[in-house]
């Protein structure tokens, strides 16, 4: 529908760590736990490996783990981004059901909030989609190539770093919500 891929953004680096952080203090949680049980106890030397046998025999709190955890982190940090194509691009929300398809005939304008990370796009029916990257150059020269017409000043740089906090809040809430959740039982053993 779309056409050819020509490019796909990818996560900023400082949110990359952000989530490997998150993925380590959980990592730490997770095996520091497993000292704790009582059938742990009683066949382990407290040693990493005996961790991992431990789960290869009783792997629910494993799996559970991985797909709470690991899988998240895997598809945010590297998968998840936004994909230009010949006649469109394809903008993630958050969920691969949640995509949605946008032809550049519907961009009206770009605007930079960060000269090297972050713009705007705004399209004839209203909506704006932040699009934040490594380096945006080359989505910048992908809507050139379509006659879209850009701002470059930086006026809304301001608003821009809140919707940032907003994001690390909402990634460390998430963060504290599971691990209160996990301390009170609500995963069981």
């Amino acid at each position: 529908m779309l056409g050819k891929k020509l490019y796909k953004t990818s996560m900023l680096n400082i949110f990359r760590l952000v989530i490997l952080a998150i993925v380590i203090f959980f990592l730490n949680d997770f095996i520091l736990d497993t000292y704790t049980y009582e059938k742990f106890q009683a066949v382990g030397r407290f040693k990493i490996l005996d961790v991992f046998k431990y789960h290869y025999r009783y792997p629910y709190e494993a799996i559970t783990f991985f797909f709470l955890i690991i899988v998240p982190a895997i598809y945010y940090a590297f998968i998840r981004g936004v994909r230009f194509h010949e006649k469109g691009f394809s903008y993630n929300r958050g969920m691969p059901f949640m995509n949605r398809s946008v032809l550049y005939s519907d961009i009206k304008t770009y605007k930079l909030l960060h000269p090297n990370h972050i713009i705007t796009i705004h399209t004839h029916k209203g909506d704006v989609y932040v699009i934040a990257d490594n380096t945006v150059e080359r989505v910048i020269a992908i809507l050139d190539q379509h006659h879209i017409q850009g701002d470059l000043a930086r006026d809304d740089y301001a608003s821009l770093i809140t919707n940032f906090r907003k994001f690390i809040i909402v990634v460390l809430t998430f963060t504290l919500v599971v691990f209160v959740t996990k301390k009170l039982g609500f995963f069981p053993r």
